[in-house]
């Protein structure tokens, strides 16, 4: 009797194993490699976790996934990552809130000018339930799944060649370059600039050889690009809050087997609980390479209320863009009920 129970184990165990033997790949097969593009140096913190993604897809995988990555543009830069992704070029990527406005406005309520008051607004926003309500839709709305929306140093200021800049009217006939996002756009047409979109990678270029006379972007980008080299005028309007969104095609998501996708998922969770501790880090040590290189201008209160004076004209200028309901909710949240009566008084909320 104990033989045979014996023989009887021994076969089960057996049958057990051919079966596993059998059984495809929790992968779907042996191997899978993924392609990572983006247009950032190392100098931006978007590289940083794009880095950290490679290796944890590795790790969290036992080698079953492996990574190419493909930064500064050797692949795409900006709403060509997009492009790409959704014709299968590459399989991840990255692209700026503002230039993700190419392919829908979506995601144009973080670009408003002054929806968030500051980094840990952002912050709780950005990483609670606003973030979960814009990616719920990006995958309706884009065909897009994000992975992680992070901030990309923070918040934009005015940068130029030209001349010291205090007020608005002071931006009359520079040329600034903007994203593919309307918001931006109409935030500087509304201040007084003249407003060029223009592609990001070729923005040193353009700024050289005077397309553009400066640009909207965070303190840091203009030490991590060396943009100091040719423009050496910052004035710090604050206002437009600067996120980067990293993203796989629904389509691409939807083919990865299960095991893939929740590793995915783990990392991008991670990456999310970390963004904005790495993003002040590298932030301080990249604005200190701009001490002594350029002429920083920080606006009086005074001043500093006509800039916030652009932010009802930006809004109402793209209305049908963004969810008023929604972007009131953000607003109520952080305790801006006078930025909430400017805009109901012009009707952009």
């Amino acid at each position: 009797m104990k033989t045979k129970i014996h023989i009887r184990m021994h076969c089960l165990l057996a049958a057990c194993a051919l079966a596993a033997a059998l059984a495809p790949s929790a992968w779907g097969q042996d191997k899978m490699r993924l392609t990572l593009a983006h247009g950032n140096p190392p100098t931006i913190p978007t590289t940083h976790w794009f880095n950290y993604l490679s290796a944890k897809l590795e790790e969290y995988s036992k080698g079953s996934i492996t990574a190419n990555h493909q930064g500064a543009n050797t692949l795409c830069s900006e709403h060509k990552c997009v492009e790409q992704a959704k014709l299968g070029q590459i399989d991840i990527g990255s692209v700026s809130g503002a230039n993700i406005g190419a392919f829908g406005p979506t995601v144009d309520i973080l670009n408003l000018p002054y929806i968030f008051k500051d980094d840990a607004a952002a912050e709780k926003l950005v990483n609670g339930w606003l973030g979960e309500e814009l990616t719920k839709r990006a995958e309706k709305e884009l065909g897009l799944r994000f992975i992680a929306i992070i901030p990309s140093y923070g918040f934009r200021n005015l940068d130029n060649s030209k001349r010291e800049i205090r007020v608005p009217a002071d931006t009359k006939g520079i040329k600034f370059r903007v994203t593919k996002s309307p918001v931006e756009l109409n935030l500087v047409k509304t201040w007084g600039g003249v407003a060029v979109p223009y592609d990001w990678a070729q923005l040193y270029e353009g700024l050289q050889n005077g397309v553009v006379d400066g640009m909207y972007i965070p303190d840091a980008y203009v030490a991590a690009q060396k943009f100091y080299e040719v423009s050496k005028f910052i004035t710090q309007t604050g206002g437009a809050w600067n996120a980067h969104i990293l993203f796989i095609d629904n389509k691409r998501y939807d083919k990865l087997p299960p095991a893939a996708k929740q590793i995915l998922d783990r990392i991008g969770k991670e990456i999310r609980a970390d963004s904005f501790k790495i993003d002040a880090e590298w932030t301080a040590r990249n604005t200190k390479i701009l001490d002594g290189k350029v002429k920083i201008y920080k606006p009086t209160a005074a001043e500093l209320q006509l800039w916030y004076g652009g932010a009802p004209a930006a809004w109402l200028s793209v209305k049908g863009t963004y969810d008023p309901a929604l972007a009131r909710r953000v607003l109520q949240e952080q305790g801006q009920d006078e930025l909430i009566k400017k805009l109901q008084t012009v009707g952009a909320l």
